[in-house]
C-alpha cells in the first residue's frame, strides 16, 4: 500500500511540476510575442506550487531528507537515540493534526462562503484541501519514518 502511494506522490509531483512549467513558458512566449500576458498562469502556479510543496514535503519524510540535528542524537547511547525518534515522531504527529485541523477548517470557510480565485473563478477549496491533504500525508510518513528509524536501532543495539 506504501509502494502506491510512494510512486502517487512522485509522479503527481512531476505532473504538476511538469503543467507548472508549461505554463510558465507559454506565459512567456506570450508576453514576448504579444503586450498582453496569461492572468490566469501566475495564479494557477502559485496555488500548484501548494500542492508541490506539501507532496515534497511528505517525500522528504519518507526518504529522510527533511531537517534534522543527528549530530547530538548519533553520539547519545541507542536507548537515548530511540527516546529522541520517539519524541520526534510524537512532535511531528502533533504538529500535522494541528495543521490538519486547521486546513480542514480553512477549507470548510472556504466552502461555506463560496470563495473563488480571483482570475479564474474556480472554488478555493480546491487549493486549500492541499493543506489537510499534505498534512495528513506528513503524518503517515513522519510515523513510518520513525518506525523506520526504531528498527535500525533495535538491530544496531542487537549487533
Amino acid at each position: 500500500m506504501l509502494k502506491v502511494l510512494d510512486k502517487i506522490e512522485e509522479y503527481l509531483c512531476a505532473i504538476l511540476l511538469f503543467f507548472m512549467a508549461a505554463l510558465t513558458f507559454a506565459n512567456v512566449i506570450v508576453r514576448y510575442l504579444t503586450n498582453g500576458s496569461l492572468a490566469f498562469t501566475e495564479e494557477l502556479i502559485i496555488n500548484l506550487f501548494v500542492w508541490i510543496t506539501v507532496l515534497g514535503g511528505a517525500i522528504a519524510f519518507r526518504k529522510k531528507a527533511h531537517l534534522g540535528v543527528e549530530l547530538v542524537v548519533e553520539r547519545l547511547p541507542v536507548r537515548w537515540q530511540k527516546a529522541a525518534v520517539i519524541l520526534g515522531a510524537i512532535c511531528a504527529a502533533g504538529l500535522f493534526m494541528c495543521l490538519f485541523h486547521q486546513g480542514i477548517g480553512l477549507v470548510a470557510q472556504e466552502y461555506k462562503n463560496q470563495m473563488v480565485t480571483y482570475s479564474m473563478a474556480l472554488p478555493m477549496w480546491w487549493f486549500g484541501l492541499a493543506v489537510p491533504f499534505g498534512a495528513a500525508i506528513m503524518m503517515i510518513r513522519a510515523v513510518q519514518a520513525a518506525i523506520s528509524d526504531l528498527k535500525a536501532l533495535s538491530n544496531q543495539e542487537e549487533h
